[in-house]
Protein backbone atom coordinates (compact mmCIF):
# COMPACT_ATOMS: atom_id res chain seq x y z
CA UNK A 1 0.00 0.00 0.00
CA UNK A 2 1.07 3.34 -0.87
CA UNK A 3 0.52 6.13 2.02
CA UNK A 4 0.87 10.03 2.00
CA UNK A 5 1.50 11.29 5.65
CA UNK A 6 1.00 14.36 7.00
CA UNK A 7 2.20 16.22 10.41
CA UNK A 8 -0.23 18.31 12.72
CA UNK A 9 1.09 21.70 12.80
CA UNK A 10 -0.77 22.11 16.16
CA UNK A 11 1.70 19.03 17.60
CA UNK A 12 4.54 17.79 16.05
CA UNK A 13 4.15 14.09 17.45
CA UNK A 14 0.57 13.26 15.65
CA UNK A 15 1.24 12.23 12.56
CA UNK A 16 -2.29 11.41 9.56
CA UNK A 17 -1.97 9.02 7.13
CA UNK A 18 -3.91 8.50 4.16
CA UNK A 19 -3.83 6.28 0.95
CA UNK A 20 -1.45 8.18 -1.56
CA UNK A 21 -3.01 10.82 -3.72
CA UNK A 22 -5.90 11.44 -1.42
CA UNK A 23 -6.60 14.95 -1.09
CA UNK A 24 -6.92 15.34 2.64
CA UNK A 25 -8.76 18.90 2.11
CA UNK A 26 -11.58 16.86 0.60
CA UNK A 27 -11.71 13.71 2.31
CA UNK A 28 -14.48 13.17 4.54
CA UNK A 29 -13.44 12.61 8.03
CA UNK A 30 -15.32 12.09 11.20
CA UNK A 31 -16.89 15.26 13.41
CA UNK A 32 -14.93 13.51 16.30
CA UNK A 33 -11.51 14.42 14.63
CA UNK A 34 -8.68 14.96 17.13
CA UNK A 35 -8.58 18.99 16.50
CA UNK A 36 -4.50 18.76 16.41
CA UNK A 37 -5.46 17.45 12.97
CA UNK A 38 -6.98 20.02 11.35
CA UNK A 39 -3.92 21.70 10.13
CA UNK A 40 -1.54 19.68 8.43
CA UNK A 41 1.83 19.85 6.80
CA UNK A 42 2.99 17.33 4.08
CA UNK A 43 5.60 14.75 5.87
CA UNK A 44 6.13 12.19 3.22
CA UNK A 45 4.36 11.14 -0.02
CA UNK A 46 3.96 7.94 -1.90
CA UNK A 47 5.72 5.69 0.68
CA UNK A 48 5.35 1.99 0.76
CA UNK A 49 4.40 0.42 3.35
CA UNK A 50 3.48 -3.34 4.22
CA UNK A 51 2.46 -5.25 7.04
CA UNK A 52 5.25 -7.68 6.99
CA UNK A 53 7.71 -4.94 6.46
CA UNK A 54 9.51 -3.45 9.42
CA UNK A 55 10.09 0.47 9.19
CA UNK A 56 11.92 3.03 11.80
CA UNK A 57 8.93 4.57 13.57
CA UNK A 58 5.90 3.38 11.94
CA UNK A 59 3.96 0.70 13.02
CA UNK A 60 3.10 -0.20 9.28
CA UNK A 61 0.85 -2.93 9.69
CA UNK A 62 -1.42 -0.73 12.57
CA UNK A 63 -1.65 1.96 10.02
CA UNK A 64 -2.73 0.08 7.05
CA UNK A 65 -5.21 -1.53 9.54
CA UNK A 66 -6.58 1.89 10.16
CA UNK A 67 -6.75 2.47 6.51
CA UNK A 68 -8.41 -0.34 5.80
CA UNK A 69 -11.18 0.12 8.49
CA UNK A 70 -11.10 4.07 8.30
CA UNK A 71 -9.89 5.24 4.74
CA UNK A 72 -6.96 6.76 7.23
CA UNK A 73 -4.39 6.54 10.26
CA UNK A 74 -3.59 8.25 12.99
CA UNK A 75 -0.64 7.42 14.67
CA UNK A 76 2.92 9.06 16.26
CA UNK A 77 6.55 8.14 15.57
CA UNK A 78 8.20 6.34 17.96
CA UNK A 79 12.31 4.84 17.92
CA UNK A 80 13.63 3.75 21.25
CA UNK A 81 16.55 3.21 21.41
CA UNK A 82 18.65 0.59 23.87
CA UNK A 83 21.97 1.24 25.56
CA UNK A 84 23.52 -1.18 27.62
CA UNK A 85 26.77 -1.02 29.48
CA UNK A 86 28.69 -4.39 30.01
CA UNK A 87 31.95 -6.07 30.34
CA UNK A 88 34.52 -6.13 27.53
CA UNK A 89 35.44 -9.54 26.06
Amino acid sequence: MKIDIYRSLTNAGKYLSVPAGTDVEKFKFPPDLDKDLYKLSPFKTRLEISPDKARIGLDSAAVEKQINEKGFAIHGANIQIAVTVGKAP
